[in-house]
């Protein structure tokens, strides 16, 4: 099973009848599903849940952030509580066709967006679906960090590699 009719036989999405749009069931938000970086956004929330394990209740989507005297959004936070003080994990999505400038705008977005939150320590994912990219953030020193993966739910140290040989 795909993670899309994964997510939506458990209720965590919805779709309009002709697929054209996706409601995200928890937060009640509805979006163009032909979009294509909202694919991109609604296969990473799933992941999220269905993969790494991070109750539904703690990842917001499209967060709006507060820069100077602006309002950016960030695609999906997912926080350390369900009460959403304390960010965890910035994601930042991109279309699938996305140029490598494209993505590593996303990229710096993402981590702009880590340093305007509450915190020190988080993780950054950019995705576009097909690519990934991971990192370790910290705020105070400012260090950006590249690692294998983000940590699944409940993990507090991550592996230096993502596969195992025979693992």
């Amino acid at each position: 099973m795909d993670l899309l009719t994964e997510a939506e036989s458990r209720r965590l999405v919805r779709f309009s009848e002709d697929k054209s749009v996706i409601t995200y069931v928890h937060q009640n938000i509805s979006r163009n599903y032909r979009n294509p970086e909202e694919k991109v956004q609604a296969e990473t929330f799933c992941k999220l849940v269905l993969r790494y394990h991070y109750p539904v209740e703690n990842i917001r989507q499209y967060v709006s952030i507060t820069d100077g005297s602006g309002v950016r959004q960030a695609d999906m936070m997912v926080y350390n509580d369900a009460k959403h003080t304390s960010p965890h994990i910035v994601v930042e999505c991109k279309k699938e066709d996305s140029s490598e400038q494209e993505f590593a705008q996303a990229t710096n977005q993402a981590f702009a967006y880590a340093h305007l939150t509450a915190g020190t320590l988080k993780y950054v994912w950019t995705t576009s679906g097909i690519k990934n990219a991971y990192y370790l953030f910290d705020k105070e020193s400012s260090i950006r960090e590249t690692i294998s993966d983000i940590p699944q739910y409940g993990v507090q140290k991550l592996s230096a590699y993502k596969f195992a040989y025979n693992g």
